[in-house]
């Protein structure tokens, strides 16, 4: 029986059992489209199942770095509002939206919707480009990437993908040192990691990884790429260059957000299952770092000087906020209501945070706190 099937066959049971216990979720999602999953039911694609809940330990705010972030406004989204990503010149915030088919285009100044791009079902993630003239959308029900000129607003290409495209990331070639020359987009439903060539837009090669490869991360160079199996618990780690998956390092139940310090040295892991952040060794995959946060956490942001590491964290509804110098939890914001915080991004000073939330149709706008950014010095490795 093919993965594909499978794997829509099991969202679909889900989809029957969420609408049966939808309370815990809230009202899902009516005008999903034909054949769709609603809302409550798309929780469970990239996770399990969450309803609100402590967290499995007190989480103790140790206030080493001033900061206290505050809710702005928020922004009322489409039918349920996942990946985003900031323009650098922080003027535009781009946020897919997994059942309308779309990304929206967010004008930063007077926080309106500007621009809905049309792009594939189950659109998850976005990626920028450095220069912001490109974006990547992985569609999770199409199995496709969309790439979107900017400028235009318009996708110039469809890529065919093998089942589930959902995190992606971008890296130099590491043959050639491109900058930005290597796109590598990790599929949930064939536990593999697609490779695509940024200047041709096509398909170098698919590698076999753990079970249920979340997102990759580059290193970079480009030439080492870590994959989350979130299935799998563990992080599968690839040579680029030979395209092969080299070892397996077992981490934790449900890794799932994933960051690097600016010089690779560092791996920031969210583990979902077991309401932790983590740090790790990059080059041997030792913890070095392990931080109690609030229930669930899902994705993770990382601030523009790498001091602050944002976790979204589902079941708690709220985000914790901790400082990678030291891993001590220093704030924590919750979002109220229904809310489902997924995605984190930042506007290039670093003084606003935005998240998507999921379930709340909403993007919230938050100020940091942050009144200047101190960014770390990059600590050279022995490798």
């Amino acid at each position: 029986m093919p993965v594909s099937f499978v794997a829509r066959g099991r969202t679909l049971l889900i989809l029957f059992l969420l609408l049966l216990f939808s309370t815990p979720f809230g009202s899902p999602i009516s005008r999903a489209e034909a054949g769709q999953p609603t809302v409550g039911a798309l929780l469970t694609i990239c996770s399990a199942p969450v309803a609100a809940r402590a967290a499995r330990q007190a989480v103790e705010i140790q206030a080493t770095a001033a900061l206290s972030p505050t809710i702005i406004t928020s922004v009322s989204m489409g039918a349920a509002p996942h990946g985003l990503a900031v323009s650098p010149d922080g003027s535009r915030v781009y946020v897919t939206d997994f059942t309308d088919r779309s990304v929206s285009v967010v004008d930063a100044a007077s926080l309106q919707i500007v621009k809905s791009i049309p792009v594939g079902r189950g659109a998850v993630n976005l990626l920028l480009t450095a220069d912001g003239s490109r974006a990547y959308v992985t569609n999770e029900f199409d199995d496709s990437l969309s790439v979107i000129d900017t400028q235009s607003e318009t996708v110039i290409k469809t890529i065919a993908l093998p089942d589930r495209p959902h995190g992606l990331d971008l890296a130099p070639d590491p043959n050639s040192g491109a900058a930005e020359g290597r796109l590598y987009v990790a599929n949930l439903g064939s536990n593999s990691v697609s490779v695509i060539d940024t200047h041709s837009l096509e398909v170098i090669a698919h590698i076999p990884v753990g079970d249920t490869p979340d997102s990759p991360l580059a290193s970079p160079d480009g030439r080492t790429i870590w994959v989350t199996n979130y299935n799998g618990q563990s992080l599968s780690v690839v040579d680029a260059v030979a395209l092969t998956e080299t070892t397996r390092w077992q981490v934790g139940t449900q890794p799932h957000g994933f960051k690097r310090s600016a010089d690779g040295s560092r791996i920031y892991l969210t583990l979902q299952g077991e309401d932790k952040w983590l740090v790790l060794d990059a080059a041997t995959g030792q913890t070095l770092e392990e931080t109690g946060v609030n229930a669930a956490p899902h994705g993770l942001g990382l601030s523009p000087d790498g001091r602050f590491a944002w976790t979204g964290d589902l079941g708690g509804r709220s985000s914790t906020i901790v400082e990678t110098a030291t891993g001590n939890v220093v704030a924590q914001i919750g979002y109220g209501g229904v809310a489902n915080p997924h995605a984190i991004a930042f506007s290039p000073d670093g003084k606003r945070a935005y998240v998507s939330d999921f379930l709340g149709r909403r993007l919230v706008v938050v100020d940091t706190g942050v009144r200047e950014q101190v960014f770390l010095p990059v600590i050279v490795g022995n490798n």
